[in-house]
């Protein structure tokens, strides 16, 4: 699998809910090609027709029919998909959520990345555990159901890892070996925390401790792009969800945002998008995450 710069995925989970499932179904399509990227959130994806490859921390394994990835929170990951029909589940979920689901004695289990290759009667039991979560999940007063189906899926994963494709001692150590990595965690950690995105480059090193070099060098390294395009991009990103999933003024979203005006935030957004923010909300396309 060809190498790719890292970027971290921002993905907006509906408003409220510590996780989201969406089941997709291509045919016909063609190579579809997704770079490295990690993001704070964990996933499952379940495929039922597949064929391609994971990337995972640096290992690479195969995809086939019936196959099952389990990525955690800051996993580095990447995919290509092949073949005529793709069809699977996507499951993406906050970390908070073992402690929703009563899980924390078995957490540390469902901390290091999975891939397996599911028998027909594995296969069939978490695909129609799957289709039973999407069936709720539309049902604000299926909540506890939807708990116990999420709750059953954990279980599965977490006693799963003996059969493994995937050598997660192997990643671990790859993920250790990228310190550059791992001395940006804690500015990710903080920007989803504090929910504010307007820090100074300064700022931003200072929590890395780092000099305000040193930290440009290694952002820049691992994301392929300076941090002040990066926040911009951020930036835009939760205006892009918050112009397909609002009824929020332009002016409401600017601020919101985290601009110090309208006509800036519009110009910037023209700057990313190529449209201006009433065009993209007038449009039927919407894009949800950047590089």
């Amino acid at each position: 699998m060809a190498a790719h710069a890292l970027s971290f995925e921002n993905i907006h989970l509906p408003q409220g809910k510590p996780y989201y499932l969406r089941r997709f179904h291509i045919i016909e399509e063609p190579k579809l090609v997704i770079p490295t990227h990690f993001h704070m959130l964990g996933e499952i994806m379940l495929f039922k027709k597949i064929a391609g490859q994971v990337g995972i921390n640096g290992q690479t394994v195969e995809l086939s029919d019936n196959a099952l990835v389990f990525i955690p929170s800051l996993g580095m990951h990447e995919m290509e998909m092949e073949g005529v029909e793709r069809e699977f589940s996507l499951l993406q979920f906050e970390h908070y959520l073992f402690s929703e689901l009563k899980l924390l004695d078995i957490s540390s289990q469902l901390e290091q990345a999975l891939v397996i290759q599911l028998n027909e009667q594995q296969a069939s039991f978490l695909h129609s555990q799957f289709a039973w979560l999407q069936s709720v999940d539309e049902d604000s007063e299926g909540r506890n159901l939807a708990y116990s189906l999420l709750r059953t899926i954990f279980l599965f994963l977490a006693h799963q890892r003996q059969g493994a494709l995937f050598n997660s001692e192997q990643a671990s150590v790859a993920l250790r070996e990228n310190k550059g990595l791992s001395k940006i965690v804690p500015l990710l950690h903080h920007l989803e925390n504090q929910q504010t995105l307007n820090l100074s480059l300064q700022q931003a090193a200072d929590i890395c401790g780092m000099s305000k070099y040193h930290f440009s060098r290694v952002f820049k390294s691992l994301f392929d792009q300076n941090y002040k395009d990066y926040i911009l991009k951020r930036k835009i990103n939760t205006a892009v969800a918050m112009l397909s999933d609002s009824k929020q003024s332009i002016t409401q979203i600017a601020y919101a945002c985290e601009f110090s005006d309208s006509a800036y935030f519009c110009a910037k957004f023209k700057q990313v998008m190529g449209v201006s923010p009433g065009k993209f909300r007038q449009s039927t396309e919407t894009v949800l995450s950047f590089p």
